[in-house]
């Protein structure tokens, strides 16, 4: 009695999975449309004005300025902070130091962020 309630209840969640996986499978199938056929008057389109800064692109600049060593990102006119630490000057070569506060600019992220590296740590 006890291997025949066994064998019905495990029928049952055998028909149960298989009910579920064919309508999940069913539902996943998907139905190709044709594509839709091109009207006779083109949609309106709208037109967008870049900007010069826009097509420029990014270059990097390391700068000390008031005791600050910065990343900017700069996109033409555009300037933001990357990353900036706090550094003094005083222990730093005076040409390295006029260097920097001229800025050194590079193509790359990671040429700026290993020379800041270099002089915060």
């Amino acid at each position: 009695m006890k291997l025949k309630n066994t064998l019905v209840i495990s029928s049952y969640v055998l028909l149960v999975a298989l009910l579920f996986s064919g309508s999940y499978v069913l539902g996943r199938s998907t139905v190709r449309r044709p594509a839709p056929e091109p009207t006779a008057e083109p949609a309106a389109e709208t037109v967008e004005t870049v900007t010069e800064d826009e097509v420029k692109a990014p270059f990097y600049e390391v700068v000390m300025e008031d005791g600050k060593l910065i990343i900017y990102k700069c996109i033409g006119s555009t300037k933001s902070v990357v990353a900036s630490e706090d550094i003094s000057e005083s222990i730093f070569p005076k040409d390295d130091v006029k260097e920097l506060k001229k800025g050194v600019k590079f193509d790359r992220l990671d040429g700026a962020q290993q020379m800041f590296e270099n002089f915060v740590s």
